[in-house]
């Protein structure tokens, strides 16, 4: 994530008109929608149960209703704090659900700090950290998708020196698919390999 350095920001000055759809860029650093405009988060701790209370400074911070804002927070305050406000909330918010479940369907019926606590659990959302088994297993799909395109770049490479009649070069490139390719593209390996050595 990158922090503030390096990036212009002021108060906007321009207004959103009714049904205006802007990219989220131009919503952050033309019209203000940005970290440093934040809106000002206050709970009421008689509307939130004890068992939240020590949760109240962090719902303050992170519990931003627009999407917009609430991302650029993300990206000012860095991973280090992100990941820090995840693993301090994790044990609550089955708890929080559990509470939000309980009130009425009906949302506008909410109290403010209910309110507060929904968009907290948005953000806790957002701020998934991944597990180390999860980043491992994310790496091995990544390996897995890096080797099967430079296969497919070495096979087209290999493909085009065969036009060519670089043979050696199409050995050098396509000399490790040998188990993995079929049909006229292992044809044209096994002739290059002939053409190689000299037969």
């Amino acid at each position: 994530m990158l922090g503030t350095q390096g990036r212009l920001r002021f108060m906007s000055k321009k207004e959103l008109k009714e049904f205006d759809v802007l990219p989220a860029n131009v919503l952050r650093d033309e019209y203000g929608f940005n970290a440093e405009n934040r809106p000002q988060i206050k709970v009421n701790r008689a509307e939130t149960p004890v068992e939240f209370h020590d949760l109240i400074a962090l719902v303050e911070k992170w519990a931003i209703p627009c999407d917009v804002t609430r991302h650029d927070v993300f990206e000012v305050e860095g991973e280090e704090a992100v990941a820090s406000f995840y693993y301090k909330a994790l044990p609550f918010v089955d708890g929080i659900n559990s509470w939000l479940d309980s009130l009425s369907d009906d949302v506008t019926k909410w109290s403010e700090a209910a309110v507060s606590f929904m968009y907290f659990l948005k953000a806790h959302d957002e701020a998934y950290q991944p597990t180390d088994e999860e980043i491992l297993e994310r790496e091995k799909r990544f390996q897995a998708h890096r080797i099967a395109l430079k296969k497919e770049r070495d096979i087209a490479a290999g493909l085009e020196a065969f036009k060519n009649k670089d043979y050696k070069l199409v050995r050098e490139l396509m000399s490790e698919y040998e188990n993995q390719i079929e049909g006229s593209i292992l044809a044209k390996f096994k002739l290059a390999c002939k053409k190689c050595n000299g037969a």
